[in-house]
């Protein structure tokens, strides 16, 4: 069985989520394992278990963003091992396209990028198709590594991670159907929801002064709490739903009603596919309000509402 490292930005957590739910078809059959540094267990030292992992790998799974690029623990120290494992032929880096960035240039570029066409998967009208399609990467990846094993394979690096032929790839939808409407405002609460509560839990370790509380209340709707001193200095709710089922609404304070919110997010779609477009009642924009957000980008806007409202108390 071979071995998978995830290396990645803790803002991309969601998008690690995906990638190993994905990779499930691969861990039933018994040809991947999969580690990140979520599954470091507690007393173990970070660095020397990262370092561990990264060096037995035989698969190391980079997913590529902005926060990736920007972190130097990801890019200068895993980024920088693990394609220098690539090229000595022990172990395959592969490179997956989380969120657009502009990575022209940069070492990990030279080498072809899943999911096809380096189309990042926050892009795509279907995410659960880019996965589909970087699975398929990753297995013929496996299948290279395996060939590669016998004596009389010569395949080259490069070539192992090949882009899809024509006819392999999935056709993109002429037209948003409200089927993906839907599912992307789903997906986009699930998002705004897990960023929230990473931030949240972020907060006491940043400083110890600060604490946040992020409670869920069902599938559309949650609530966040910000604390100084363990005294409230923000609190928000957020749901989906309302008027326009797709809409997902910011909240100051804790409500129990859809009736009222300081911000919505509405659902529209382009070619590009579905995104999340502001109404702009809030104000909370430095420069030109955004046409068009990925639930990434709409996940750091709420939160950043919530985190003015603290600390506009703490003044």
């Amino acid at each position: 069985m071979a071995k998978a490292f995830i290396s990645y930005s803790h803002r991309d957590e969601v998008f690690r989520q995906e990638l190993e739910t994905h990779l499930a078809p691969l861990r039933r059959q018994g040809l991947l394992s999969v580690w990140h540094d979520r599954r470091i267990t507690a007393g173990d030292a970070l660095d020397d278990a990262i370092s561990e992992h990264l060096e037995s790998a035989d698969l190391i799974l980079m997913l590529i963003s902005a926060d990736f690029v920007a972190s130097d623990y990801c890019y200068a120290r895993e980024m920088t091992r693990a394609l220098a494992r690539h090229d000595a032929k022990a172990a395959r880096a592969i490179s997956i396209v989380c969120r657009p960035c502009d990575f022209h240039g940069l070492p990990f570029a030279r080498f072809v990028m899943l999911p096809t066409d380096a189309k990042a998967v926050s892009s795509w009208a279907d995410r659960d198709a880019a996965w589909v399609d970087v699975v398929r990467g990753i297995r013929r990846a496996l299948e290279a590594t395996t060939a590669a094993q016998e004596p009389q394979a010569h395949t080259t690096l490069e070539a192992d991670v090949r882009p899809t032929l024509a006819a392999e790839r999935p056709r993109l939808p002429r037209r948003t159907t409200d089927l993906q409407m839907d599912g992307f405002s789903r997906n986009a609460m699930r998002d705004v929801g897990t960023f929230f509560q990473k931030e949240l839990d972020m907060l006491e370790m940043r400083d110890p002064a600060w604490k946040g509380e992020f409670r869920q209340i069902d599938a559309n709707r949650f609530t966040g709490q910000v604390y100084l001193d363990e005294k409230e200095v923000a609190s928000c709710t957020i749901f989906r739903g309302g008027m326009e089922p797709r809409t997902i609404h910011y909240s100051q304070g804790l409500i129990s009603t859809a009736i009222s919110w300081n911000e919505a997010l509405t659902v529209g779609a382009d070619e590009g596919g579905p995104y999340l477009k502001p109404m702009g009642m809030a104000m909370h924009f430095r420069g030109q309000q955004p046409s068009r957000m990925e639930p990434f980008d709409a996940a750091q806007f709420l939160f950043e509402m919530l985190m003015d409202q603290a600390r506009s108390r703490v003044r």
